[in-house]
Order: structure tokens, then C-alpha cells, then sequence
């Protein structure tokens, strides 16, 4: 990284990233927020370079209404890491980790694998879990949200979706934690707003320098959305006739 990074940034980085790595809650979000997402992302470029993972794909999340009169992007990214993708395991619940006495959500979502070409996208049902040891973290707005990995903790994937450039049929999303339903969609345009995300990425990508190879994940977006949650909490993904995904939120533990 280049050594013109102002130190407040570099500050915020090293906050966020020390305190992922010890699994440990943070008061608040680190002082000296980013105004811009510019800053933001140059955060988030720092804390990539320091942490001990690989970036296996990219979470694209929507900037909440709220700011989106103050940006002109409308959506966000944040990377996904090797060590925190998980992948269904038929009958079983699988153990999602999430930071205890910070910020938890589940999220029903689809997730591409790109290949080479657009045209050998493959596209899965999936789960993200969106968790960061700020409390709170999407009430400071989108510059924090990108600043902490884009508030990403882990994907779980389920069974692809066969065919999904050609479908045309409706289909129903249902949320559910805890056995109370808390998101239900009947998408009737799939896979457009997916599509949108998958496309939003490839720009600002290339805006930051980072290129997608065959092989990239993306997780294209809360489909019934934010679901805050507890460590502990079980949830139930029934994405009709595409699959079912059962997990857990469990601790997150030290990596250090």
C-alpha cells in the first residue's frame, strides 16, 4: 500500500481488523469515519492486504435509502474469504460463525461462480452472514459498512440452480429464524436484480484495480432482507422448489 495513506485510515483498518481477528466486540465503530466511499474502500484495501486469508469472491449489498441521495454508488462490495465459505450438507444444520456482542443478520441470496464468460456463469442458492463486531454497524451508513469487509462474515452455499439463464417462472423466498417466518418474496423477475449486482461488481472492480477470474463468487444480495439474529439463533432458507438451507449462528473464534 502506498505509504500517501493517511494514518487515520490506516488506524481504522488496523481497529477492524485486530478486532475480527481476536473475535472480540468493539464498542463502536473506530473514530475518524471515512466521508467518502473513495476512503472507505481504501480501508478496505488495507485491511485485504493484511488479512490471512484468501479473497475467494465479493458480497455486492445495497447502500440503505437513507444515503443514497449522498452517493452516487447504490450498492456496496466487500470481499469473501476462503477460511469463512461454507457449503450445504444435506439433513444437517451447519454452524455459521458470527461475532457475540457485535452485529449479526442472515441473509437468503443467490450466488454466482463466474467463468470464463458470461455465458458459463453458474449461479447457487446461498446464505450470507452478514456480521461484524461493531454493534450496529449498517447504523453508521455505507462508508462504515465498507470499511469492515463490507460487514461479510461467510457464505454458505446450497445446490445450484439449474438452467437460470432460462427461467422465467415465479419463485418464493421464506425466511425463517428461529421457527417465526421474518422475510417472505415471490420474485417475479429473477434473476434481473442479481444480474444487476453481478454487473456492479465488474465496474467497480475495475474502478479498484481488482480483477474477477473464472472462479469468483458473488453474492448478489439480500433477496427477503437483513435479518438481524443472535448468536444461537437457527434459520430455515426455503427457496421453493431450488432447495432448503438449514444453519446455525455459533460463536466466531479467535484467529490469532
Amino acid at each position: 500500500m502506498s505509504d500517501t495513506i493517511p494514518t487515520a485510515l490506516r488506524e481504522i483498518s488496523q481497529q477492524l481488523t485486530s478486532a475480527r481477528a481476536q473475535a472480540r466486540a468493539l464498542p463502536g465503530f473506530p473514530d475518524g469515519q471515512p466521508d467518502t466511499l473513495e476512503d472507505a474502500y481504501r480501508v478496505q484495501d488495507i485491511s485485504i492486504a493484511a488479512w490471512d486469508d484468501d479473497v475467494v469472491g465479493w458480497k455486492v449489498g445495497g447502500v440503505p435509502a437513507s444515503y443514497q441521495d449522498r452517493f452516487s454508488d447504490k450498492r456496496l462490495v466487500g470481499p469473501v474469504f476462503r477460511k469463512l465459505l461454507r457449503y450445504e450438507v444435506a439433513g444437517e444444520r451447519v454452524p455459521m460463525p458470527a461475532f457475540a456482542g457485535g452485529f449479526a443478520a442472515i441473509e437468503p441470496e443467490f450466488i454466482f461462480e463466474l467463468g470464463a464468460t458470461p455465458a458459463e456463469d453458474r449461479m447457487y442458492i446461498g446464505v450470507e452472514i452478514a456480521s461484524s463486531p461493531v454493534p450496529s454497524l449498517n447504523d453508521y451508513g455505507p462508508t462504515a459498512i465498507i470499511c469492515d469487509f463490507g460487514n461479510q462474515n461467510g457464505l454458505l452455499i446450497g445446490p445450484e440452480v439449474p438452467d437460470w439463464q432460462n427461467r422465467s417462472a415465479d419463485l418464493r423466498v421464506t425466511a425463517e429464524i428461529d421457527g417465526t417466518v421474518v422475510g417472505d418474496k415471490t420474485l417475479t423477475d429473477f434473476p434481473r436484480d442479481a444480474l444487476a449486482a453481478v454487473d456492479f461488481l465488474r465496474e467497480v472492480s475495475a474502478r479498484r484495480g481488482y480483477s474477477l477470474p473464472a472462479g469468483t463468487l458473488v453474492s448478489s444480495g439480500a433477496i427477503t432482507g437483513v435479518h438481524d439474529a443472535e448468536v444461537g439463533a437457527r434459520s430455515r432458507l426455503d427457496f421453493g422448489e431450488l432447495g432448503v438451507l438449514e444453519l446455525e449462528l455459533v460463536p466466531a473464534t479467535a484467529q490469532i
